[in-house]
């Protein structure tokens, strides 16, 4: 680059650098959109083994009384699910993200009640009160 008296080095320098900087933005884009697709999937995989959860939950409930359903949780994702007593809500907890799956019963034996990963649960439907066992 020669600098001349006209200033053409000045231009070039700011064409140069715009293109630099466009550059750089469409990376950091990519680069973004790859984290935001990584958490939608984390996120993805919880909520499939919610609604594993939510329908054992309802099986065992619709089946009436003295109907067992046993379910085991992966420890992949690496996840935690909370039900409250009177409450149709199964909330979902991974990554500092959450998810809230409807389910049909609302009474159950133990108030509120957490699932872990890597766990095995029995779910026992006793006159329409549901009862969750880790075992």
């Amino acid at each position: 680059m020669k600098l001349d008296n006209k200033g053409m080095a000045t231009a070039e320098l700011l064409f140069v650098t715009l293109i630099a900087l466009v550059v750089i933005g469409a990376m950091l884009s990519l680069v973004s959109n790859e984290l935001s697709q990584e958490q939608t999937g984390t996120l993805g995989e919880a909520r499939i083994t919610g609604e594993k959860i939510a329908q054992a939950l309802n099986t065992a409930y619709n089946g009436g009384n003295g109907y067992t359903v046993d379910i085991h949780l992966d420890s992949d994702p690496n996840l935690t699910a909370v039900i409250q007593n009177g409450t149709r809500n199964l909330t979902l907890f991974t990554n500092g993200k959450n998810v809230t799956i409807q389910i049909i019963p609302q009474d159950f034996n133990n108030g509120t009640y957490t699932f872990y990963s890597g766990s095995n649960y029995r779910i026992i439907n006793n006159n329409n009160t549901l009862t969750i066992i880790n075992w």
